[in-house]
């Protein structure tokens, strides 16, 4: 009898550890996750400030065109009074991770905005909104061509709806509980560099939320910031982005089962060409990987909606959290998996967990104890 008893735990254990990840894999797809939701009731007013004019206007009549709309730039630099008079040179802080070198996982500290935030342009209602956006009541809306904001500290969450790009450089980002994210790219794309984008604030959008700090159907490239206080920390739809060199730390682990979050540092819905190289993405907490309810996973590649996985490359990360650390979805084919290094599997199962192949190389991932992890499958 003794010889059958450890085989029924070990199959108990597994029963268990089965039952855990179905429950991971019901709950990871967040009810304000993917497609995005109905933006809350709103209770003010819009408030719409035109873009400024890009030439001197001109008693020319024109034929209407489809050309994309003009670019909007907004800095902390005031404009000039007339085009005789310049606004005086503003400099821009120098930035810890200025000495971050290509391919090196940061440190913590060392990525996001590091210059003073009172030289920071705060936008935080509608006196403040940039030209050519909406502020709502909480959160900074627009659409339109390409946008840049550099060096601003935007009070709530901002939301692009745009066919351009949205560039953002140098600045701070606190989402609030009138936008579903801090940073919203509902399409086209997001270029985020050298900023701090995070969640303070007590209150939710909604009752089950489930978003990243940056998410949504836009493609993205996310280099040198620094991402925390939501659920996730990016959640990325599409594919053909680039996240690079960031730090994904201190998610949001709030309510009970079944009524939890389910943390991810980075959660992917398939797609091609998704680059993620040399982040530092932990989720771990109070000393575990997973405490029994709320973390998924460091990266969750999870193919839906008929994307599959294709190209993916996971490069050099420190990656550590979740009941395993790195789940990786079906359909996938063509992933890269090379030089990362996993934490502890405290409380949770182990480092990596594979649906149904799709790997093409795997070479030098090491366990927290530096032993090499085989290939799974």
């Amino acid at each position: 009898m003794s010889d059958h008893l450890p085989r029924r735990r070990a199959a108990a254990r597994v029963a268990l550890a089965a039952g855990a990840i179905a429950v991971l894999v019901a709950g990871c797809k967040p009810l304000a996750g993917k497609p995005i939701p109905p933006l809350p009731t709103l209770p003010t007013m819009t408030t719409t400030i035109a873009p400024a004019p890009t030439s001197a206007p001109t008693t020319t009549m024109t034929t209407a065109t489809t050309s994309a709309p003009p670019s909007t730039t907004v800095s902390s630099a005031e404009p000039a009074a007339s085009s005789s008079v310049k606004p005086p040179a503003v400099a821009t802080p120098r930035l810890v991770s200025d000495a971050l070198a290509p391919g090196v996982v940061p440190q913590p500290g060392q990525v996001g905005y590091r210059g003073d935030r009172a030289k920071l342009k705060v936008v935080d209602g509608p006196a403040t909104a940039p030209p050519g956006t909406q502020w709502n009541s909480g959160a900074l809306r627009f659409g339109g061509g390409d946008v840049t904001l550099e060096n601003v500290h935007v009070k709530g969450g901002i939301e692009y709806s745009g066919t351009g790009t949205l560039t953002i450089r140098n600045s701070v980002i606190e989402g609030n509980h009138l936008s579903w994210s801090p940073l919203l790219g509902n399409s086209g794309h997001i270029d985020v560099r050298d900023t701090t984008i995070t969640y303070t604030d007590p209150q939710w959008p909604g009752p089950q939320w489930g978003n990243g700090a940056i998410h949504g159907d836009a493609t993205v490239t996310v280099i040198r910031c620094d991402i925390s206080g939501t659920p996730d920390g990016i959640q990325n739809g599409p594919g053909n982005s680039t996240i690079e060199q960031n730090h994904i730390h201190d998610m949001l682990r709030a309510g009970d089962y079944p009524n939890n979050t389910h943390n991810d540092g980075i959660q992917n819905y398939g797609g091609p060409n998704l680059s993620i190289k040399h982040n530092r993405i932990d989720i771990s907490a109070d000393g575990k990987a997973y405490d029994g309810t709320h973390q998924n996973a460091a990266v969750f590649i999870m193919p839906s909606d008929g994307y599959a996985s294709t190209n993916l490359q996971i490069v050099g990360n420190y990656l550590s959290g979740g009941g395993y650390i790195l789940r990786l979805g079906a359909p996938m084919s063509g992933a890269v998996i090379t030089d990362n290094r996993f934490g502890l599997t405290t409380g949770g199962w182990g480092e990596v967990l594979l649906d149904a192949g799709g790997i093409a190389r795997w070479v030098d991932n090491l366990s927290a104890t530096g032993n090499q992890l085989s290939p799974p499958g």
